[in-house]
């Protein structure tokens, strides 16, 4: 599964992040980067532990009640060797997505694994073409390691290895229900985006193809959160996989609802330049002016995140709002723009006339974006925080004309 305003995916699922997207239900919270495979980033949140602990004491009560292997601590290994199966399983899934996306050429920027399974974060593809392979490789990996665990769990019953075999024979299930499951037809699991790419294509619109696997992630949010509730008023005993049908269905209601906020941004967006997204212009300032005067007279008069910077009639640098105001307020009038301004070359550039979409898609992983003019003089930048001014205008305007 995956995100574009982030949203998280329910257990095990693989989830996408598009850079366009700006907000949503992925824990956006601290990260722990683990190293790179494959040049990619690799990063767990704290709730991915939770996670491993939830899966390990289930297994272990599992193996110790219904196997008999209580006491003699062979329980506690075959919960281990599962969990660690799983938690693998989970992390090829989105090695797939992440290996086959640069096969696409796609801008891979990290694998994040987390308390609902995991996320590839890519950049968007430009296709339907590059949307279905990119997404069907994640399910058909957990199909593979299903086959996989099967094959093993076959030998080791063969060879009389029964605990081996109740193992690897679990993870073969739990392979084949992640790759099943995610092949369902609504967003933002695998097989939402599936769909997507089918409808694009026939469509040859993406807007619209979002917003149907956005419609029936949503259905199918609403069923799960409705048989939780059965679940857990009707069923005895039934509290925790009540409790967790309804969450999980809860988190695709979120995501569906991402996916079609998504779709309205990339509609409203479509052929606009990036200058719509600059809520106000800030004139530039000299490199000697002080970051108190910057602080009073155009950080807190006008909703700007950055100020260029010119020397002589030359753009030398950008001012970010919360780069001066990290100056103690007793030195502010001391230090001057020069001493805190970043080098252009440290962020990204596009022309005031390049696509409004494209910002967005540099804005997933970067602070700002710098717009110039034609000429390569800095007139602004643009933030997160400003397109979301800007969107909420046009999501208002449009509010109103349609009174």
């Amino acid at each position: 599964m995956r995100s574009s305003i982030p949203q998280e995916s329910g257990p095990g699922e693989c989830r996408r992040e598009k850079p366009s997207r700006l907000q949503g239900v992925l824990p956006q919270g601290h990260r722990i980067r683990l190293g790179r495979l494959f040049g990619i980033p690799v990063e767990i949140t704290p709730s991915w532990l939770l996670l491993s602990g939830l899966v390990l004491w289930s297994f272990w009560e599992r193996y110790t009640v219904d196997f008999g292997h209580r006491g003699d601590g062979i329980g506690l290994l075959m919960a281990i060797v599962a969990t660690v199966l799983l938690l693998l399983s989970v992390f090829l899934h989105e090695l797939a997505h992440a290996l086959m996306g640069r096969l696409r050429g796609l801008k891979l920027t990290s694998i994040t694994l987390y308390l609902f399974g995991g996320a590839t974060t890519a950049s968007d593809p430009g296709n339907p073409a590059d949307e279905f392979l990119f997404t069907v490789v994640g399910p058909l990996a957990n199909l593979a390691l299903a086959l996989f665990f099967w094959g093993v769990t076959i030998a080791a019953d063969h060879g009389g290895v029964a605990a081996m075999a109740q193992v690897t024979g679990e993870a073969a299930w739990l392979n084949l229900l992640l790759g099943a499951f995610n092949l369902f037809p609504a967003a933002p699991l695998d097989g939402g985006h599936l769909l997507e790419a089918v409808v694009w294509r026939i469509t040859r619109d993406h807007p619209r193809a979002t917003r149907v696997s956005a419609m029936a992630g949503a259905g199918l949010g609403g069923a799960l959160i409705g048989i939780g509730v059965i679940e857990l008023l009707m069923v005895k005993g039934g509290l925790f996989e009540g409790l967790w049908l309804g969450l999980i269905g809860y988190v695709l209601l979120e995501g569906a609802k991402a996916e079609k906020t998504r779709a309205w941004i990339e509609q409203v967006l479509q052929g606009k330049p990036a200058y719509t997204l600059l809520t106000e212009h800030a004139p530039p300032v000299t490199s000697d002016t002080s970051v108190g005067w910057l602080i009073g007279a155009e950080f807190q008069r006008h909703h700007v995140d950055a100020v260029p910077v010119e020397d002589h009639g030359h753009s030398v640098g950008i001012v970010l709002a919360q780069d001066a105001l990290s100056v103690p307020a007793d030195k502010r009038f001391d230090l001057t723009a020069g001493s805190v301004m970043r080098s252009l070359a440290a962020l990204p550039h596009e022309r005031v006339d390049a696509s409004a979409i494209k910002v967005l898609q540099l804005l997933a992983t970067n602070p700002l974006v710098v717009l110039e003019d034609p000429h390569g003089r800095v007139v602004g930048a643009v933030s997160q925080r400003q397109v979301g001014m800007v969107l909420d205008r046009m999501r208002y305007m449009g509010a109103q004309q349609s009174v």
